[in-house]
């Protein structure tokens, strides 16, 4: 009568609690899933904030933004003649190439259903699917140069950093003719104010046969609604008939100003260069720049 009981005790248990394996198919602590969820789109819409403050690419491309953007640059530096750049961009979405390259996996309707309704609630969630965008511009040179782009962009996570990758390719109606370049930048967001990223960039023009990359860390302040900084510290390296050596040293500080309604900003721009052509001596310069921007 005993060993009777004892068993049907265990069967019962086992009616109640669920199995290790099915604890397994659960896919992890709800707890810390939500954690990870919340501070990925937290940090997120802070980076977003800040990069739309400055009016990066990335900012208009993940926002879906159609736009003009004037710039003009004023350059001062030492051992150097002033320089004067003028430039014309119109950002162009291009939603229907988006969608007809879009990959997205779903186990059946169901799943499909739930992770529609969760993207529409995340409008600030971290980019899950490959972003195409294009634009166009013209340099203000003499003659005038005509710039295409396409691009391509994704963000993803790894621990608390998001990182983001963009490949783009250019032509330019000059002689740099076509121009591949490649990103890839990493955040980690210490508060509501404050972004620290590190750069990787490539540049590869085709026909010209120069190669550079640009790496070093970053950070995004915001100091208020209408004024923020940024501050670098940058190495640009280059390939020279197979050799690859840094020939700069950069570290730059950005003061950005919101002068109207976020359409018309103002940045100065200043710090030290140390290129290898002048044995790494240090370099001063200032640019100030002052940027239109309509639409989006």
């Amino acid at each position: 009568m005993r060993y009777t009981l004892a068993l049907l005790f265990l069967l019962s248990t086992n009616s109640v609690f669920s199995s290790p394996a099915e604890e397994r198919e659960e896919g992890g602590i709800p707890i810390l899933e939500t954690a990870q969820e919340l501070f990925g789109v937290r940090a997120n819409q802070v980076a977003n904030r800040l990069d739309s403050f400055f009016a990066t690419e990335r900012a208009d491309d993940e926002f879906g933004r159609s736009r003009i953007r004037i710039r003009s640059q004023f350059k001062l530096r030492e051992r150097a003649i002033s320089d004067l750049d003028n430039q014309y961009r119109i950002n162009l979405r291009l939603p229907h190439l988006e969608q007809k390259f879009k990959y997205e996996y779903y186990q059946d309707e169901k799943d499909k259903t739930e992770d529609e309704e969760k993207e529409k609630k995340e409008k600030n969630r971290i980019k899950s699917s490959w972003l195409f965008n294009a634009d166009m511009g013209v340099s203000a040179a003499i003659p005038p140069k005509l710039i295409t782009r396409a691009r391509v962009r994704k963000s993803f996570t790894t621990g608390t950093f998001i990182h983001r990758f963009a490949e783009q390719l250019t032509y330019i109606t000059d002689e740099s003719g076509l121009v591949e370049e490649t990103n890839f930048d990493s955040d980690h967001v210490f508060s509501d104010t404050l972004v620290f990223r590190f750069i990787n960039n490539k540049r590869w023009q085709v026909l010209q046969k120069d190669f550079e990359t640009n790496h070093g860390p970053t950070l995004l302040h915001q100091v208020s609604e209408d004024e923020a900084l940024g501050y670098s510290t940058t190495l640009h390296s280059v390939i020279d008939n197979g050799i690859w050596f840094v020939d700069n040293y950069q570290i730059a500080v950005d003061f950005r100003r919101n002068l109207y309604k976020q359409w018309i900003y103002l940045d100065v721009i200043t710090g030290l260069d140390f290129p290898k052509v002048w044995s790494f001596r240090r370099t001063p310069f200032i640019t100030f720049q002052l940027e239109v921007l309509f639409g989006g």
